[in-house]
């Protein structure tokens, strides 16, 4: 049989088949399940394309949906005492990977700091370089809201004088800094679903444009 070129992308019924497979074979034997994936949509697919597919994409999405409010405290109560070390906080989660755990931890931050900007003016937003803002105790509680906190109360909640000159301070320091490549601007979080982040200190990509606009 003869497939057609794979593309880079996933559709969701080809992500359907790939999880009815790794299922089927229990996340093992992805020359096999690459095989059936290949003949089930009639493209090429390689072993190592499913696995990180699963991986990185699939079964984090299911871990994601299953992370109880405890869970969510114990991430960041661990995150704020030894920073984004993740292979250290993974053995804190020893159902999840690491992979997952950071894309969890971001796409959380992701989240509340879209519900907060949401109608606010330029100087009312939260917006700067992550490690550092959420150092400040007030932006940190926003930060880390959980997934059931009402919209509107991010929404309409506001940062104190001391937070928002912390926060400006932070920028201002930055912004003196021009040759400083570190600089994390917290926008929509662009995850690569298959790329390992192995540094532990390496942002996701992001596009501020699309958070602040």
């Amino acid at each position: 049989m003869q497939f057609y070129r794979y593309r880079k992308t996933w559709t969701l019924e080809e992500d359907l088949v790939l999880k009815e497979l790794a299922d089927l074979y229990k996340g093992k034997n992805w020359v096999k399940i690459a095989h059936d994936v290949s003949i089930r949509i009639n493209k090429t697919r390689t072993g190592k394309q499913c696995r990180e597919r699963w991986t990185n994409k699939l079964k984090s999405d299911a871990e994601s949906n299953d992370w109880t409010n405890e869970d969510i405290r114990k991430l960041f109560e661990i995150q704020g005492k030894i920073g984004n070390k993740w292979s250290e906080i993974l053995p804190f989660f020893p159902r999840r990977s690491k992979n997952s755990i950071k894309n969890f931890f971001y796409s959380t931050i992701r989240r509340n700091i879209r519900r907060f900007n949401a109608g606010k003016t330029e100087d009312e937003k939260i917006k700067g370089e992550v490690k550092e803002f959420i150092k400040i105790p007030e932006i940190r509680e926003i930060l880390i809201c959980e997934k059931s906190c009402e919209k509107s109360l991010l929404r309409e909640k506001k940062l104190s004088d001391d937070g928002f000159w912390s926060m400006k301070m932070i920028n201002d320091r930055l912004l003196d800094c021009p040759n400083n490549e570190n600089i994390e601007d917290f926008g929509l979080l662009e995850i690569d679903e298959n790329k390992s982040y192995e540094d532990e200190n390496s942002p996701p990509l992001i596009d501020q444009s699309i958070l602040w606009e």
